[in-house]
C-alpha cells in the first residue's frame, strides 16, 4: 500500500523569510500549466527550494519543487512531472471540465505571493502528531500532556507538513504513478505522500471554503513516485 516519505519532517511557517527561497502562491514560473485544449491554468500552491535539507523529496533536473493543483477543474486529481525550473508536463487530469466560481465565488486566478520557511518537526513532536491522528478530539485533555497541547496550539495545527506520517481523511490515496511510461503506472501501491495542505495554508487565504472558521474539512494531498519523481495530487474531505 502507499506510504509516507520519511526522509525529513518539517512544517511550513508562513510570513517568515528564511535562508532558502520558499514561497506560497505567486505567479507560476512554468510552461505547461494549462491542460491541452484548455485556457485555465493550474493553481500554484507552493514553490520549495530543494537545496533546503528539510525538503524531503528532490526532482531530477530542477532546483525548485512546485506544488500545483487543479482547483478550477471541479477539484479533480492531477498528475504532472517537473521537467525543469521553467516547465512542467501534465500527465493526468481526472476531469477537464472547468467549474465556474469553484470552489467558491470569485475564486482567485492565483494566490498572493507569501514567503514561507520550513521548521523541523522533532521526534517527540512527530509522536504527538501521529497520536493525534487516531485520537478523538474529546480525548485531547484526557490523554495529552500540557506540552503536547501547547505544541498543537502554538503551531496552529493543522499546518502544511512535509514528510512524515500525516492525518488522512478517507485513508491514504491509492493511485498509480500518473506517468504512463513508468513501471509503477501499472500499480497503485507505490506512490508516497510527501505533503498535505489544509484549507488555510497562510492567513486570510482559503483554498476550499472561504469561511474563516473552516480549517479541517478538506485537505490537498501530494504524492510522488519514487521511481520517476512524477507527482499526483488529489483532495480528501471529512
Amino acid at each position: 500500500m502507499s506510504d509516507f516519505v520519511m526522509n525529513s519532517i518539517a512544517r511550513v511557517v508562513p510570513n517568515v523569510v528564511g535562508s532558502f527561497h520558499h514561497r506560497f502562491g505567486g505567479t507560476p514560473a512554468h510552461r505547461g500549466i494549462k491542460p491541452r485544449g484548455n485556457s485555465q491554468p493550474l493553481h500554484l500552491l507552493y514553490t520549495f527550494d530543494t537545496r533546503d535539507p528539510l525538503v524531503p523529496v528532490r526532482v531530477r533536473g530542477a532546483r525548485y519543487l512546485p506544488l500545483y493543483y487543479c482547483f478550477s477543474y471541479n477539484a479533480g486529481a492531477v498528475g504532472y512531472r517537473v521537467v525543469s525550473d521553467e516547465e512542467i508536463t501534465i500527465l493526468y487530469m481526472e476531469t477537464k471540465h472547468v467549474e465556474p466560481d469553484f470552489p467558491y465565488e470569485n475564486y482567485p486566478n492565483e494566490f498572493p505571493k507569501t514567503p514561507v520557511s520550513l521548521t523541523p518537526i522533532s521526534y517527540d513532536e512527530h509522536k504527538t502528531l501521529v497520536y493525534y491522528l487516531t485520537c478523538e478530539d474529546y480525548n485531547l485533555h484526557k490523554y495529552f500532556s500540557k506540552e503536547d497541547r501547547a505544541f498543537l496550539k502554538q503551531t496552529g495545527y493543522p499546518f502544511t507538513q512535509l514528510g512524515g506520517i500525516q492525518r488522512m481523511w478517507q485513508d491514504t490515496p491509492e493511485a498509480p504513478c500518473p506517468n504512463k511510461q513508468c513501471e509503477y503506472h501499472k500499480h497503485n501501491c507505490f506512490m508516497q505522500v510527501f505533503a498535505v495542505v489544509w484549507n488555510q495554508p497562510v492567513p486570510k487565504v482559503y483554498l476550499w471554503d472561504d469561511d474563516p472558521k473552516s480549517r479541517w474539512e478538506i485537505q490537498t494531498i501530494f504524492q510522488i513516485c519514487p521511481l520517476c519523481n512524477s507527482i499526483y495530487a488529489c483532495n480528501r474531505c471529512t
